[in-house]
């Protein structure tokens, strides 16, 4: 599944993610994500587990919530209609995009009622 297909660059199959270090605004028209207000980033459609939308968390090598321009970490957090969490995936920012890290598992996923 290509997750998500933005206007600006072709995602291959099986390739989870672009987003992370992508120079484009979320702003800008043709972004598959939306800036929060927090400074998350929110992607509404179809997921790779079923989920309605994804909420992006970039991170810098410490931690810090970054701009996803400036990711080293990205998490993606897969929500169904209700809100409760699917899964987390996590992964490390390269110069052509996101390389798929890791998925936690079901005994890591705790319910989470209205996620937003």
């Amino acid at each position: 599944m290509k997750f998500p297909v933005c206007e600006y660059a072709d995602s291959e199959e099986g390739f989870y993610s672009q987003c992370a270090s992508c120079p484009i605004d979320a702003s800008s028209s043709g972004c598959a994500l939306d800036e929060l207000e927090d400074g998350y980033y929110q992607f509404e459609g179809a997921t790779p587990h079923g989920g309605v939308k994804a909420l992006f968390f970039f991170k810098d090598n410490e931690g810090n919530r970054v701009k996803k321009r400036d990711a080293i970490h990205v998490e993606i957090h897969e929500l169904d209609e209700l809100g409760h969490l699917l899964t987390i995936l996590y992964g490390m920012v390269d110069p052509e995009g996101m390389i798929y890290l890791k998925k936690s598992g079901q005994e890591n996923i705790h319910r989470q009622d209205n996620i937003q």
